[in-house]
């Protein structure tokens, strides 16, 4: 039977792309292998996958930190008749990637990631500046427990497995590491040979392409994965459930967290005025109902009664951070001219 006529098969390519691909010259005949079907029929469906919005992308999601970059969930809390003006300042900086309302007070989510000689809270406060928003408030992360997502294309849900995570070491990048690494992030072409394209596109050659993504993986390259639109798989219950637990039970109920398959992300962060909550995690499902029962069924099981439930009602951006963006300098130049 072909690829396109079982659902069980492309669910199992589909955890291949989400879980790790291949770094090597030819990954979608190797891949195919694997799955006992043909690379012409892999190719094609990828490339209906990304016509029909379900595949957004594959390439290398990098570790900021061991780049020299700081990063942080920050929220704020705007008037709901700007709301879609604010998003769409937010949403010009080169390096917002997820930017979503959600329902609560604290109703404009998004992630940032700037060099750290910009500066973090500098970048906030130019943003506040320009958005008219009295303050954009900063969350980092002080724990990792979970990171990645795996949807199961069957159950419409996340079954991401836990990992091992590890502190990736600072890498001493000059240009021509910067140019590998752009590459690396940029998405792979659907083609016999993708690495060979990227390659060319960057004036590299495919082996040293390959053999840096390969002796980063792992550290510097998180990974090398597809990220798929959720909401056109089927996945329409998305939550950010967050957790009031003291940071002496951090440990405990993050590893709890962690090893339930429904929970795609796991972190400690700070606290925000009037906002105990310190626990972040990701709960993804068919519907917000099963999200909630999900959430139920975890406050039992790590004894921790005191959670909020804060869903996402419009995505203004969600796309892969790209480092080294020479947008941002663009942007970082223009926003103090206009600050002046």
């Amino acid at each position: 039977m072909s690829i396109h006529n079982d659902i069980e098969l492309q669910n199992q390519y589909a955890r291949h792309l989400q879980a790790g691909f291949p770094l090597h010259p030819t990954p979608f005949a190797r891949l195919a292998a694997e799955l006992c079907c043909s690379e012409a029929d892999l190719l094609t469906l990828t490339r209906d996958w990304v016509a029909q919005h379900k595949l957004r992308e594959i390439s290398a999601i990098l570790e900021g930190q061991a780049l020299g970059y700081d990063s942080a969930l920050v929220a704020g809390c705007v008037a709901p008749r700007d709301l879609e003006r604010v998003a769409a300042i937010v949403n010009a900086h080169p390096t917002v990637t997820h930017n979503y309302e959600r329902t609560h007070h604290y109703n404009l989510w998004f992630t940032l990631a700037v060099p750290q000689h910009m500066g973090l809270e500098a970048t906030l406060e130019l943003l506040a500046r320009e958005s008219g928003v009295s303050q954009f408030l900063p969350l980092r992360r002080t724990q990792t427990f979970k990171i990645g997502v795996s949807f199961d294309l069957v159950r419409k849900q996340s079954i991401t497995a836990p990992r091992t995570l590890k502190a990736p070491e600072a890498l001493a990048h000059g240009p021509r590491e910067r140019v590998l690494l752009r590459a690396l992030q940029q998405p792979l072409p659907i083609e016999s040979r993708p690495f060979a394209r990227l390659a060319e596109r960057a004036g590299v050659s495919e082996q040293e392409l390959l053999e840096l993504g390969g002796a980063l993986l792992g550290s510097v390259v998180r990974r090398y994965a597809g990220t798929f639109h959720h909401r056109n798989l089927g996945v329409h219950g998305n939550g950010m459930v967050v957790w009031d637990v003291p940071e002496a039970e951090h440990a405990r109920v993050g590893a709890l967290l962690a090893s339930a398959p429904e929970v795609s992300h796991c972190y400690a962060r700070n606290a925000l005025p009037g906002f105990p909550y310190t626990l972040y995690s990701m709960i993804h499902g068919p519907t917000r109902e099963a999200v909630q029962s999900v959430a139920t069924r975890l406050s039992g099981e790590i004894g921790a009664p005191r959670y909020l439930e804060l869903f996402s009602t419009r995505e203004f951006k969600k796309c892969r951070l790209r480092f080294f963006l020479p947008e941002l300098d663009s942007w970082w130049s223009a926003a103090h001219a206009g600050a002046a």
